[in-house]
């Protein structure tokens, strides 16, 4: 075993003596001042660059991919808490609007989130978080600070099913503000609303703000429904027909409140 072992390296003398002959050579050569063994010198160090610059690049590139990601990473961080932050400060607008709302007026409210949207198989609806444990009870109006939203329907303990205006079925008393003309308004299916057998006579306004009649029992006068799109001639030329943009984006609302005192009348 040994003798293989000893063989062989004899038979790699050659090798190993010229390894250890360089080296020396460049042992000798690194500690020679000579200015033209240091500029052979720089010239073995561009030599070992260029060949450990592949190694260098691809290191490189490795820490730029993972330097992307944690960019990428601390992006998205940054995107959801600035969404969390906006989303804050307009539940806080909204709220400091719905509490100025509660100051300006005289009816009993109480404030309700909107959990669900959806249309059931006999109306058009949202479902809000209060109930009769809030005293709820069905047929009171439900309206936010833009105006009109529907009517409660449907009671349970903890929430309520609202029939919104968008509904086939429903029908609001109306008057136009300036005009003083009353009508009954009803949804129509391009998502507006008309008052129709208006008086021929009446002068109605483009623009002109149409609110609740306040010939009730479950809607208070004068909560803003919307405004005056256009007026046109019925087909029998007899009365005109009102097409009215609602205030309320039912779509998009968040709160409502619900008027406990639906026998507003009866107070004042």
């Amino acid at each position: 075993m040994w003798l293989k072992v000893l063989r062989f390296l004899l038979d790699l003398y050659e090798y190993f003596l010229l390894l250890f002959l360089v080296i020396i050579a460049l042992t000798i050569l690194a500690q020679n001042e000579n200015p033209q063994v240091r500029s052979l010198q720089g010239d073995v160090a561009d030599l070992f660059r260029f060949i450990h610059y592949p190694k260098l690049w691809i290191d490189t590139l490795d820490g730029l991919v993972k330097e992307n990601a944690q960019l990428k990473e601390d992006n998205l961080r940054l995107s959801l808490i600035n969404a969390q932050m906006k989303e804050a400060y307009l539940e806080n607008q909204r709220l400091r609007s719905m509490l100025n709302f509660t100051d300006t007026t005289h009816l009993d409210l109480v404030p309700a989130e909107v959990i669900n949207q959806g249309t059931t198989p006999l109306y058009n609806s949202v479902l809000i978080n209060v109930g009769r444990q809030q005293a709820i009870a069905p047929n009171m109006a439900v309206i936010s600070t833009r105006g009109i939203v529907g009517k409660t329907v449907a009671v349970g303990d903890q929430s309520t099913q609202v029939q919104i205006f968008m509904d086939v079925n429903f029908r609001l008393g109306v008057k136009f503000q300036i005009s003083r003309v009353f009508g009954i308004m009803r949804w129509h299916p391009d998502g507006l609303a008309e008052v129709r057998e208006i008086p021929k006579t009446a002068v109605i306004y483009p623009g002109e703000v149409v609110l609740t009649s306040g010939y009730s029992e479950i809607y208070p006068p004068n909560i803003v429904v919307g405004e005056v799109l256009e007026v046109r001639q019925s087909s029998s030329g007899l009365f005109q027909i009102a097409t009215i943009k609602p205030s309320v984006d039912v779509a998009a609302i968040e709160e409502v409140f619900v008027v406990l005192n639906q026998k507003w009348f009866e107070k004042h």
